[in-house]
Formats: C-alpha cells, structure tokens, sequence
C-alpha cells in the first residue's frame, strides 16, 4: 500500500498554486481611473504563489517520521483522527451559510475558538486571542482593503463598526 507523505501533498499544493495563479492571470486589470493599482487578480496571485511556496517547502522537507505526533494527540484524547479535519470543513460550512445572519465578528470568534479549544488551547486564552484576531481581520478588510464584510446581528450597532 502505498502511503501518501508530505513529499506527495507539497507536489499537489504546488500544482494548486499554479492553477490559481495561472486562473488568476486572466482577471481584468486594475480599473482605469481608480486610485488602486490592482485589479481583482491580485489577491488570488499572491494566494497562488503563498501555495506553491508552502507546497515547493512542503515538499522539499519531505515525509515526516513514522510516529505522527497529531495522531497520537488525538487517539490520546479519544477522538479519531478525522475528526479536526471535518470540524475545520465544518468551520467553513458554517461560515459560508451563517456569516450573512450572524455576522463576520460573532462567527469568526466562534469557529476560531472552537478550533483553537481543538487544538488543544485553554478556554480563556483561544477567547481572548479569537477576538483579537477577529477584530483585527475586520478591521483589516473593511477599514483598510475596503471589503465590506457581512455585519449580521452587530448591525444595530454599524455606526461603530
């Protein structure tokens, strides 16, 4: 049987980053006349390239050792290994159908405490650095990048946001 290592995954992830990159070179340029100097493909092309740097580093370290330390971590727990991957894609899912309603803030501090509780962090500390992160990936899009990002049940208060 053969196993699939961190060598096969950094090759797939390189391809990934190239197929995004490749995808994000056909985007239209920076709008004529707006006081950006990029367009909708930037964004994708830096994430193309994050990905095929991750993948190239990935593979080059290559396999790790036999004994994975996350798999002992999560049988000594008594969870099955599958099941911080699912709760991550679940994260997503839950992001994707809820933000509108919730918000950005209330369910990114959720997802991110859950999954850093997962991880294996204390309570009081996956809060406190969930909402500083949260508030500052706000403040980042909206402010700064001017995203506008989903206010959901904090739209009460949207003067303040």
């Amino acid at each position: 049987m053969v196993k699939f290592h961190d060598r096969h995954l950094g090759v797939v992830m390189v391809v990934l980053g190239a197929a995004i990159t490749g995808l994000a070179m056909v985007l239209p340029g920076p709008i004529t006349g707006a006081h950006i100097a990029y367009g909708p493909g930037f964004f994708p092309s830096l994430l193309g390239v994050a990905t095929m740097l991750a993948g190239l580093a990935l593979a080059i370290r290559g396999p790790q050792a036999d004994t994975d330390s996350d798999a002992s971590d999560a049988e000594a727990k008594g969870r099955p290994r599958f099941v911080a991957p699912l709760l991550v894609l679940g994260s997503m899912l839950a992001y994707v159908y809820l933000s509108d309603t919730v918000g950005f803030l209330p369910i990114s501090l959720v997802i991110l405490v859950v999954l850093l509780m997962v991880g294996g962090m204390r309570f009081v500390s996956a809060l406190l650095l969930s909402l500083a992160t949260s508030i500052t990936i706000y403040l980042l899009f909206s402010k700064v990048l001017m995203v506008p990002l989903p206010r959901g049940l904090l739209q009460p208060w949207a003067i303040w946001l």
